[in-house]
């Protein structure tokens, strides 16, 4: 109460600000900060690891002064139904300079490029701003004003719970509650009223995913036969002359963070390749010939689980669950020893990979395809509106690319195979190798000389193991059930 009497507003971090060292303890978010009278927006507040203490500091970021005039957030959408129709005509500036004939890789660069230029100008031509909020989903200020003290009924009741606060705490949840639902309820029998039999909100969902040159997929389902034939005999002229389009070649990539993970570290987050629109419906041409030539003739081995149909991550654990469990009922003993590739896709060597392709007998010309996409690419990085320099990409395969999950089993799929009675499991970048015994005498060995014999095959095609994430894991059989002990305010006791 002391916080509204006073018109204090209490704020605090989603993360811990106390990490104690002693593992018995959990951290806790101890750190608060008061607001009053603060004329301006507060735009975050996050913890910051960038202290050796105990104790993490608290960044809050104030944003413009709640008396100036905010500046409305946009988004673009696309009238879809009006890209259609100019996508019919063919006989425009940009479509004219390509030649009748495709024959050198010349003529398919101008020819992507013209086709690229014609997309994006009917897009562009069809879009609109429109704020990015809508106000019949927005909620009203007396709703916001009740979020608000609930939010700091809340804190008070954590920080002191005592049964006045607890009380008056759960009666602001149950009131927000029921007048959100009564918003919601309102704006639904008003969204119902508008809806007519023209609506196609029941059409299958089509992709809005972002493409470099701006050519999505909802953009190709737009295209008119003389389009699809154009696509057709770009794709056919690719093939023939074993030629990736150096305007495919280009890639940004954006990091998306991990979950669980502080924002303020470049580990946190994961590299995203966004590429060309018509340069991905290639590589699944690509994709699919390469499939074709693999999982058909069953090259890939049966260890490997990842990027195969009919194969996931669940099927692999049993698999290993089920051989424990067998050795249990045996009376026999399982180690096992999990490997973690650190960046597996980015530090794929790429003339080892063409080397294997080879190796797997994929078709010559194929083959050639996958080296053009392969080389004399460059990237840069995009973080919010700001963009790096261009960099040359040495190794590595694209995350983002739906060739490259294939590109890389084929890498790892001469990974050796014990043959002394170890078993090997695979899914995607991840690996282990185990094996069943009486005693340790038994299983050291063997076990021993399959993980050597695995690190000289890691060495040798320059993949890197983080071992951080690796782990060895004894699974022992015992007829005597043991009660363990659980301290009380121990982390494992909630």
């Amino acid at each position: 109460m002391l916080a509204e009497d006073h018109k204090l507003a209490i704020i605090a971090p989603l993360t811990p600000t106390y990490l104690p060292a002693n593992v018995r303890h959990r951290p806790e978010i101890l750190d608060l900060a008061v607001l009053k009278g603060v004329v301006l927006n507060l735009s975050s507040i996050e913890t910051v690891h960038c202290l050796g203490s105990d104790h993490l500091p608290v960044l809050l970021k104030l944003g413009s002064f709640t008396g100036e005039k905010q500046n409305i957030v946009t988004k673009t959408i696309i009238d879809w139904k009006r890209v259609s129709t100019p996508l019919e005509e063919v006989d425009t500036p940009n479509l004219n300079v390509i030649p009748d004939d495709i024959v050198s890789n010349k003529d398919i660069d101008t020819a992507i490029g013209a086709l690229t230029k014609r997309i994006r100008s009917v897009v562009k031509r069809c879009q609109r701003k429109v704020p990015a909020n809508s106000d019949r989903r927005g909620l009203p200020a007396d709703v916001r004003e009740l979020i608000i003290a609930k939010n700091a009924a809340l804190c008070r009741a954590s920080a002191y719970p005592t049964p006045e606060y607890r009380s008056r705490a759960r009666a602001l949840q149950h009131e927000v509650n029921a007048r959100v639902r009564e918003v919601k309820n309102d704006n639904w029998s008003d969204l119902m009223e508008e809806i007519t039999s023209t609506h196609k909100g029941l059409c299958p969902k089509r992709s809005n995913r972002t493409y470099l040159d701006g050519v999505n997929n909802k953009a190709i389902k737009c295209f008119s036969a003389p389009l699809l034939a154009l696509l057709v005999e770009i794709f056919n002229a690719c093939i023939k002359n074993c030629h990736f389009a150096e305007a495919w070649k280009e890639v940004v990539i954006i990091g998306i963070p991990k979950p669980g993970k502080p924002r303020d570290l470049p580990n946190s987050y994961r590299p995203i390749s966004l590429l060309s629109g018509l340069g991905k419906i290639f590589e699944k041409v690509l994709k699919s010939r390469l499939s074709d030539h693999l999982l058909g003739n069953g090259l890939i081995i049966n260890e490997q689980f990842g990027f195969r149909p009919n194969h996931s991550c669940p099927q692999q654990a049993h698999r290993l669950v089920e051989h424990i469990s067998e050795g249990f009922k045996r009376k026999r003993k399982t180690v096992v020893v999990f490997f973690d590739v650190a960046k597996a896709f980015d530090k794929v060597w790429h003339a080892g990979l063409i080397y294997k392709l080879h190796q797997l007998q994929v078709p010559d010309r194929l083959v050639f395809i996958i080296q053009q996409y392969l080389t004399n690419r460059h990237f840069s990085f995009r973080h919010e509106n700001s963009t790096s320099a261009k960099r040359p990409i040495r190794a590595g395969v694209l995350q983002g690319s739906t060739l490259s999950p294939l590109l890389y089993s084929s890498y790892t799929n001469d990974i050796p195979r014990p043959q002394t009675g170890v078993q090997l499991a695979l899914f995607a970048d991840e690996s282990a190798l185990y094996l069943s015994g009486s005693n340790f005498c038994q299983i050291t060995p063997r076990l021993q000389k399959a993980i050597d014999k695995l690190t000289r095959w890691f060495q040798t095609w320059r993949i890197e193991v983080n071992p951080e994430k690796s782990a060895a894991i004894f699974f022992n059989y015992s007829s005597i059930k043991k009660k363990e002990v659980v301290p009380y305010n121990s982390p494992s006791s909630a």
